[in-house]
């Protein structure tokens, strides 16, 4: 087997070929017999057929369409043609391959019934009552030249702005200025938002064209740990009263602060029955003990009923709401917040999500 070293720029003749010189590798547990590069069938050229032997005997063949790009709103249409072609092929089981396959377009091709493999490790396949899935944590192949994630803090900003209001068209230095990064990271962000078919140009205008998408791209790749966490004591215990003492501490004294989770969803878009704790970001640690000393709060390791959340970027208060005087997350942060809750929280999340988002 030639050994292929695969780059960001590898072509796609080189990755065809890396694909299929590595198939038996690539899905692990099925036994192939043959595999051939470029084939006709009728007027339809197919990347790659490669003959598998199953338990019952039966001829089955992977239909393989090799793609370097898989921008996930645009990934559908790509499998709907794979699988007009493959209906076309006797015993036929259409797969997508790629040198790396993301999370949100392996989603994808389970919802359009398509197995996958890439270079990577990722593998899927069902049929016939085979079973085969291999995931791996991250992409080895990254693209030098663009945002090596589009969750970074600065870049979502960026899309949490593009989120809130999903409808609006925007002009680049508008939406550079709405969230206070510059012109350049802009350009590169909404470049590869454009390139992976999330949003769309219309002349100098920028518009979402895939916000659901994209909403669950950022979900899945959300990581709560970034975000610091003070648990405390209150003695005053029920909820809705604890977010009132902070709604008069911050009008009072003007402090900044955004209650999220289960608190937040409670005034928003109640479902879960029955707040544990109310979580409020506030901006910095000198902000943790000015609101410890004003609500006289103390320092627990467990049962806590108030927590500070320190955010990973300041970008968590864009979009607050004011609900009944009391100042909420964004409708986008908190169904991040909700998400990620290991709880009910997806439930909930859900919920708000149709209820408020409709995406």
């Amino acid at each position: 087997m030639p050994n292929i070293v695969i780059s960001p720029r590898i072509s796609p003749q080189a990755l065809e070929a890396a694909i299929a010189n590595k198939l038996p590798n690539l899905a692990p547990g099925l036994k192939i017999s043959k595999v051939q590069r470029e084939v006709r069938i009728g007027d339809v050229g197919v990347d790659i057929i490669a003959d598998v032997i199953t338990s019952l005997r039966q001829p089955r063949r992977l239909v393989i369409e090799v793609k370097a790009s898989l921008p996930p709103g645009r990934v559908r249409e790509s499998l709907r043609q794979l699988r007009a072609c493959a209906q076309s092929i006797p015993g036929a089981y259409p797969m997508l391959a790629s040198a790396y396959i993301s999370p949100q377009v392996q989603e994808i091709c389970r919802q359009e019934n398509t197995g996958y493999l890439d270079l990577a490790g990722n593998c899927f396949i069902q049929f016939d009552g085979i079973y085969i899935e291999r995931l791996v944590e991250s992409n080895p192949f990254p693209v030098r030249g663009r945002p090596r994630s589009l969750f970074t803090p600065v870049s979502s900003r960026l899309i949490r702005a593009l989120l809130e209001a999903p409808k609006r068209a925007w002009k680049l230095t508008e939406l550079a200025g709405e969230v206070g990064v510059s012109v350049g990271l802009a350009s590169k962000v909404c470049s590869r938002l454009i390139e992976d078919g999330f949003l769309g140009r219309d002349g100098r205008l920028l518009r979402l064209a895939q916000p659901a998408l994209l909403l669950d791209a950022w979900r899945d790749a959300y990581d709560p740990s970034r975000t610091g966490r003070f648990t405390y004591f209150s003695f005053e215990r029920d909820p809705d009263r604890s977010m009132t003492a902070l709604a008069a501490i911050g009008a009072d004294r003007k402090w900044q602060y955004a209650i999220t989770s289960f608190a937040a969803a409670s005034l928003v878009a109640p479902f879960v029955r029955g707040v544990g704790s109310v979580e409020v970001y506030v901006p910095d640690a000198g902000a943790v003990d000015e609101w410890v000393k004003a609500m006289d709060l103390r320092p627990v390791e467990s049962g806590g009923n108030i927590v500070l959340l320190l955010p990973y970027d300041m970008g968590v208060f864009y979009g607050a709401q004011n609900v009944e005087g009391k100042s909420l997350v964004g409708n986008i942060q908190l169904y991040l917040d909700l998400s990620a809750n290991p709880g009910r929280g997806r439930e909930q999340a859900d919920f708000l999500r149709k209820e408020k988002l409709r995406f």
